[in-house]
């Protein structure tokens, strides 16, 4: 068993170490996206240590975000942030906490041994820790994770079909992959970066119900937003709208300002670098061949 491990998500590399007692692994789909070579330490731009500790909650008056639904909270520590995970299955206490430093670069997860001990190797980053901090550490520079399903054609272009749940994206997915040349980054979720004057799209460990999750990455030349339709049909879609589209498509963290202001920059320009429409499609062979004609 290992005590280390290195990650690339997103063209972004990740960091992990544990305590001599306590090996760690990737796992699911998160395996794909281990790093090749044995240097995990080479440069990451994010460097997690994973010990044994029993993570409490911080005091209510310190609590920055509560989503709701009593899985996960996020709390701010001076100039560090903390989430806390609990879970019904697993008792009342947390079974781990996460901190941070300000821009998520740095940080230390606390497992309790009780749960833990006996389920080793562990994974420092099971979910939803893992998209957590990957939407934070994004909206800190670096780009911004969206809901949707990513191709890349033969050519290496790359096309976004994106949508909220129920629009497509997972079927959209299935569709293309059985085509010569085709690669699919994800049929849920992808990461857009930029680079210079160009928009590229990241597969990531986070599939849908097509469990599709694809290490790579391709430069984005369109976006199609996702609605089912008796036939195939195309309507083009405003830089404003496209921006919307996109954010009520993304994932951003809502308690932070400037994490907002930055999403909303980023995604401007996908929106002007990339053409937009929507895509009103047939769930059959129809959907790929019309595409391809467009």
């Amino acid at each position: 068993m290992s005590h280390s491990l290195a990650l690339d998500i997103a063209g972004i590399t990740f960091s992990l170490t544990g305590d001599l007692d306590l090996p760690i692994d990737a796992e699911g789909a998160a395996r794909k996206f281990i790093r090749d070579g044995d240097a995990p330490h080479d440069h990451p731009e994010v460097r997690i240590r994973t010990v044994w500790g029993e993570p409490v909650e911080p005091p209510a008056a310190d609590l920055l975000f509560d989503p709701g639904k009593g899985l996960w909270r996020l709390y701010r520590l001076g100039g560090r942030h903390r989430f806390v995970f609990t879970a019904p299955l697993l008792g009342p206490l947390p079974y781990q906490a996460a901190t941070f430093n300000e821009d998520f670069t740095e940080g230390e997860v606390e497992i309790r041994r009780e749960i833990f001990g006996r389920r080793l190797p562990v994974y420092p980053l099971q979910y939803p820790l893992d998209e957590l901090l990957m939407v934070h550490l994004l909206s800190h520079g670096r780009g911004v994770e969206v809901h949707g399903s990513g191709i890349v054609s033969p050519d290496g272009s790359g096309t976004l079909f994106a949508g909220q749940s129920g629009a497509g994206k997972t079927t959209m997915a299935k569709l293309w992959i059985a085509e010569p040349g085709v690669t699919i980054l994800s049929d849920e979720r992808v990461v857009l970066r930029q680079e210079g004057d160009d928009i590229w799209m990241y597969g990531t460990p986070w599939h849908g119900d097509g469990r599709i999750a694809n290490q790579g990455r391709a430069r984005l030349r369109r976006i199609f937003f996702l609605r089912h339709a008796a036939r195939n049909q195309l309507a083009p879609v405003s830089a404003t709208e496209s921006i919307a589209r996109l954010f009520s498509c993304g994932f951003a963290p809502f308690h932070d300002r400037g994490g907002l202001d930055y999403t909303l920059a980023f995604l401007e320009q996908v929106a002007k670098r990339c053409a937009c429409n929507e895509l009103g499609f047939r769930p059959d062979q129809s959907a790929v061949d019309f595409v391809r004609g467009n």
